[in-house]
């Protein structure tokens, strides 16, 4: 017995992302424009894969630094800061070491996130219907 998914792979990229809007459309008659889906369906396997290892190096970041800061939450507010400021605890002076550890306790004692409230409400999930 032949499937849609039969008949779907032997599209050209063009009817294909067509099939795609529509199919979309039916879900929720959410409307995705077709040239969104043959812009996809156009990358080379290379902008894929490097999507995909671009992905996995930032979850391997994401699990490294997540460790360290369940290890010791002072330290790591510590070096977020000198990374953000561009400078090594090492190299930075008495002054720039004791202002980064008076913000490291100012951000802890206020259990304040280290991110701008404006970009937390901008990546807040959308309301779905």
């Amino acid at each position: 017995m032949k499937t849609t998914y039969d008949e779907i792979i032997k599209q050209s990229c063009d009817k294909l992302a067509q099939t795609m809007s529509d199919m979309t459309y039916c879900y929720e008659e959410t409307n995705v424009p077709k040239k969104h889906y043959k812009k996809l369906l156009s990358k080379s396997i290379e902008e894929v894969y490097a999507d995909s290892v671009s992905l996995e190096m930032t979850n391997n970041y994401y699990k490294m630094l997540s460790s360290l800061n369940k290890g010791n939450r002072k330290w790591f507010v510590e070096a977020m800061l000198y990374v953000e400021l561009g400078t090594a605890p090492d190299k930075a002076g008495a002054e720039v070491n004791g202002k980064v550890s008076r913000m490291a306790d100012a951000i802890m004692a206020q259990k304040a996130s280290m991110i701008d409230p404006k970009i937390l409400d901008a990546m807040a999930p959308t309301p779905t219907r």
